[in-house]
Formats: C-alpha cells, structure tokens, sequence
C-alpha cells in the first residue's frame, strides 16, 4: 500500500513540475499566456473545452489502426490518413496550431527488414515559415509513454478530444507542447507511435533500428503527404527525449545509410538511453522500474530466442509482471511497480542485468541496442541530467565524446535543474528543451553551433540552481524568435546562454 501511495505522490508532484515548465514553455513560444498553464492540475482540464469523451481505455478499437487489408510495398509510403480534431494546451488560440491534423499511417522497416505499418500524426502550422526554402519539419519521439496500444501518441490528448494528460495521469503526453514551440515559429511537426504502439503486435521499446527507421519513414511519409498536396518538403531535424531521445540519437545514426534521402540537418537527444545495461542498473528499483519489462518484452519479440531464456528464470511475480506491462501506459507502470527491483523477477536472487550477463544471447541482444558504433553527419545536441535517477548520468555523455572521436559536432550540455528528487527526469524534457528547440530551429536556418560550444562542457560546468534556470531561459540566445520582443538573448548560436551561466 505504501508504494502505491509513494506512485501518488510521485505523479502529483511530477504533474506539478511539469504543469510550471509548460508555464515557461508558453512564455517562450511567445504566446504570453503562462497563467494558463497554472491551473493545470488534478480535476481540470489544460487546455480546450472541446474534451468529449473520456481516455482510451486498454482494448478500446479504432478502425484507423487496423492493418487487416493494408499491403505496405516501400518505406515512407502513406498507407492511410484520417483529420482528428486537435487542440494545443492554450486551447484553440495556441499560437500557430491548427484545429485539425492528420493522422497517418505509413510504411516503416523493422529490424528484421519486414515492411510495417506505423501510425502517428502531422500537424501544419497556420503561420508561414520565415527562412530560406520551404518549411522544415521535426520528427518527434515522446518519452516512454507505455507499450498497450491505448497509449499511442496518436490516441491521447491533443488529439481527438482527449483529456489533458494530468487529468488522466498520462503526463508524458505534456510533451504535446513541443507542438505548440515548434508550429509558432512555422515548423511542420511529424510525431510517431513507433512500431508496434496503436497498430496490432507488441511496441518494441527501446530497440535502436525499429526506433531510428520509424522516425526516418516518419520524415519521408510526411514528404509524400505534402508533395501530394502540390507543397514543396524541406529540411528535417530529429527530437527526443528520454525514449525519444534514445530514438533521435539512433536515427541520426541511421540516416546516412538507411535515408540519405532525408534531408537531415540536426539531432536533439536529451537523456537518451544509449546503453541499456548502464541505464538497467540505475533504473532498477526506482520509480519507473516497469520499463525494464517493457525492454523485455521487445526484446523477445525481436529475439524469439530470449523467450526460453527468460521463461526458465523468470519467478512467478516476474511473468505476471511482463504479461501485465504489455497493455499499461508509464502512469500504470509507476502506480504498480514503483520502487520494485528485478530480483523479484528472477529466480535466484539475481537483477535482469546479472542474468544477462550469464547467457550470450542475452548480452549481445542488448548490446546491439548501443547507440555510439555510428556516425550522424549532422549537429547533434546532447543533455544529460547529473540528478537524472532513471537514465544513467554518464552514459549520455560516454555517447557524446564517441561522436566527438568520429568528427561529429557535437553540442553537449548538462541539464541545468538543482537536485528534485525523483522528478529531474522529466523535468528536463522542458528544461533541456529550453536548449534544444533554438538548437533545431537554428539548424533550419543554416546556422551551425558556435564553435566554442562543440564537443565542450564534459566537465560539467553550467549552472546548478534554480536560479540558473531562470537565468538559462531569460538569456537564451534564440536567434530565432521563440521569445516575445524585448525579452534579453544570449549570444548568437542557440547553443548557449550568455556568460552568466
């Protein structure tokens, strides 16, 4: 009972740093309307009043995702779209957001070179683009939002009239306000469910090339759509965090072989996963433990191997555990297995990591999951939380000096917030957006990291407090607008802060 009570408090505390940072993302994109955001907690609604039903509930089905009768032939195909009505977190005047966008669903490759469907969602900024050529787009990848197909991005708020995400717990989905960034400065945005999340089969979380070739096709579906519709496509960034960062960095890596026809011009990944075992072990135990059964059970979809590995050392209370995380959203996972180590899992007295590390075909499953072997042709952007206590620290970082030995311009950044407890992690998907969003748009405008800042800082020194936090977003140097006139910038890069960080 103490656990759950613990899950509680954890989520309405998370809701409450969450519900600020979107207080500030709001300020930032210029619409000035901070206020707004305050009263986005438990009982109320975020945004429009257009909510007409209540959350998507496990099993619930929607003819949009059924595959029976579709027939992928190539990557990047448009397999079927669908308007859904949408409404950004300031309700219906959110800057630059339309009141509908299209759903898709595309054709993507898994790692086993089998041609998928996928769905996810394109939102057409009502705002021109102000830089050179036609308007670019980002692809993005939430952070874990759970692996039951109830939990697709494409099926929760801010589509469809949904609830907002604190009222149904589902606070990953806050994440829709990088919508509202990116579209008020005229930029198209792409999000996808990844492989496996909404369409029939198991979401193979965490695994590098579904990820990485989901997001590409991402990119190439959402070129098709616009070409069909007489539009000219652009440049295209990549943007993550937590799972999603994993995915962006996986993608950037990708791209030169498997999508040189995107024309990818930069990689935002804050707390990717990079390593699994690294971010196993620090994961193991605490609030959000239930992932690792997520891993898991991607892991055996893609290895069938592994399922007699697993079956034979798994405990009782472990295969309950992966059977029930199958159709649960992280809110579930955090509710019901908060604080749990593996060892309960396995038989033995042993953690999911140890018995890895006893069976080859275990270890080198995982291992093909490392992001680093690569080498992105683009500016990437990398965050790392040093109070992060669910995506391991240094690992993160370990990624970005790989890419540095290989030439890659690399922009990395400790995340700026004090210690907060368990709720670093996704507080930073705001706060490291706060560097990330000027990094893309940026990229789109052709300006390239100022060069004091590529493949620096891996000592750790940006500020700490919560005072440099307000500091780091009153003088962010965006260049490119995403603060209203007369607030004061940095310098030029929209990869620093001025020197008072």
């Amino acid at each position: 009972m103490g656990s759950v009570v613990t899950a509680r408090v954890r989520r309405s505390a998370a809701a409450v740093v969450t519900a600020s940072a979107v207080a500030v993302s709001a300020v930032l994109a210029g619409g000035g309307h901070a206020a707004a955001a305050e009263g986005s907690l438990e009982g109320s609604t975020v945004g429009s009043s257009i909510v007409t039903q209540g959350p998507v509930q496990p099993g619930a089905v929607d003819p949009f995702y059924d595959t029976s009768g579709v027939a992928p032939s190539r990557v990047g195909e448009i397999l079927r779209t669908q308007p859904a009505p949408y409404s950004g977190i300031l309700g219906n005047g959110s800057p630059g957001l339309p009141t509908s966008v299209d759903k898709i669903m595309y054709t993507t490759e898994d790692a086993d070179g089998k041609l998928t469907p996928v769905t996810g969602y394109v939102l057409e900024p009502t705002v021109p683009w102000h830089g050179e050529g036609p308007r670019p787009t980002v692809v993005i990848v939430r952070g874990t939002v759970g692996q039951g197909d109830h939990c697709a991005p494409s099926r929760n708020w801010p589509l469809d009239g949904q609830p907002d995400p604190v009222y149904t717990g589902r606070t990953v989905n806050l994440e829709g306000n990088y919508d509202m960034m990116y579209a008020s400065q005229g930029v198209r945005v792409v999000v996808t469910d990844l492989i496996g999340m909404g369409t029939p089969g198991l979401h193979t979380y965490m695994n590098r090339k579904d990820q990485a070739h989901a997001m590409l096709d991402a990119a190439r579906a959402a070129r098709e759509l616009v070409e069909s519709r007489g539009g000219q496509f652009g440049k295209v960034a990549v943007y993550g965090h937590s799972q999603g960062g994993g995915a962006s960095a996986a993608a950037a890596e990708a791209q030169p072989e498997y999508a040189p026809d995107v024309n990818l011009v930069a990689s935002y990944a804050s707390a990717p996963p990079a390593d699994l075992i690294k971010v196993q072990d620090n994961i193991d135990g605490s609030d959000l433990s239930g992932v690792i059964g997520f891993v898991v059970n991607g892991l055996k979809v893609r290895y069938p191997e592994l399922g007699e590995i697993i079956e034979a050392n798994v405990s009782p209370a472990g295969r309950d555990a992966l059977e029930k995380v199958t159709n649960m959203c992280t809110n579930d996972i955090m509710r019901e297995y908060d604080g749990v180590y593996t060892r309960e899992w396995i038989n033995g007295d042993r953690t999911l990591g140890e018995l890895a590390n006893e069976y080859p075909a275990a270890r080198d499953a995982i291992d093909e999951q490392f992001i680093g072997n690569g080498t992105p042709q683009v500016p990437v952007m990398i965050v790392s939380g040093r109070y992060d206590q669910n995506v391991a620290y240094d690992q993160a970082k370990v990624l970005a000096r790989a890419w540095c030995a290989k030439g890659v311009p690399v922009v990395y950044r400790d995340d700026i917030l004090p210690p907060l407890s368990t709720y670093n992690h996704v507080a930073q998907a705001v706060s490291g957006g706060a560097f990330g969003i000027p990094f893309v748009i940026d990229a789109f405008h052709g300006r390239m990291p100022a060069q004091p800042t590529v493949c620096t800082n891996f000592d750790g020194n940006l500020g700490s407090s919560a005072a440099d936090l307000s500091s780091a977003v009153s003088s962010l140097p965006l260049s490119s607008g995403l603060v209203p006139p007369g607030v004061e910038t940095g310098m030029s890069s929209g990869t620093q802060g001025s020197g008072r960080l």
